[in-house]
């Protein structure tokens, strides 16, 4: 069955002075296990200097798109 999870990444990026900065970004993620989740970001942040901080499941019950 299907969960969401809530994953926290650590990005590196490099602002207008070429220092290196990191922000922390949030997402929601359905999946089936934290070893999912973590295959499915690194799919998604393809290409992006990134670190896994934390995943934690939620009790979202279903997303509701329009």
């Amino acid at each position: 069955m299907n969960q969401y999870f809530k994953c926290v990444v650590k990005i590196e990026w490099e602002n207008e002075k070429g220092h290196v900065k990191y922000r922390k970004e949030d997402y929601i993620v359905n999946a089936l296990n934290p070893t999912d989740v973590e295959a499915r970001m690194v799919e998604h942040l393809k290409g992006t200097d990134f670190e896994i901080v934390n995943i934690s499941i939620t009790k979202i019950v279903d997303i509701i798109n329009y």
